[in-house]
């Protein structure tokens, strides 16, 4: 994992099937200095965490082979030192009782502001 400095910002790994969402984050994302990184599929989710580190993983709760909390489960080994976000659809039924275990330290709620979002990354990368 790449050692950040006090003033770097971590590098974001974004898996949603929904384009929209995707080239929205990236847009706003980069526009403010991250390095970021966005994907449709778990597969291409964990194929992006085997070539790369991030520091922040945020994952949808709905994907087209999985859910999020399989993917952070399957994807566990390659985000040992990750900051997992996962976000929700409002009603979802999400099994919290292994959310811990998985490095998932925020849920949060479709819609949100951005700036909820960017808040809970920022509050994230200064505790790490």
């Amino acid at each position: 994992m790449e050692h950040k400095t006090e003033n770097s910002k971590p590098r974001l790994l974004l898996v949603d099937s929904n384009e929209l969402i995707r080239d929205i984050f990236k847009m706003l994302f980069e526009r403010l200095g991250y390095y970021a990184v966005t994907v449709r599929t778990a597969r291409e989710g964990f194929n992006a965490l085997n070539d790369e580190n991030f520091d922040i993983v945020i994952c949808d709760s709905y994907l087209h082979e999985c859910n999020g909390i399989e993917f952070f489960q399957a994807s566990k080994n390659y985000c040992k030192n990750t900051t997992n976000i996962l976000m929700t659809t409002y009603g979802d039924v999400i099994d919290t009782s292994n959310i811990n275990k998985l490095n998932v330290r925020h849920i949060i709620e479709k819609p949100f502001p951005f700036e909820e979002l960017l808040r809970i990354i920022k509050n994230s990368h200064l505790k790490n």
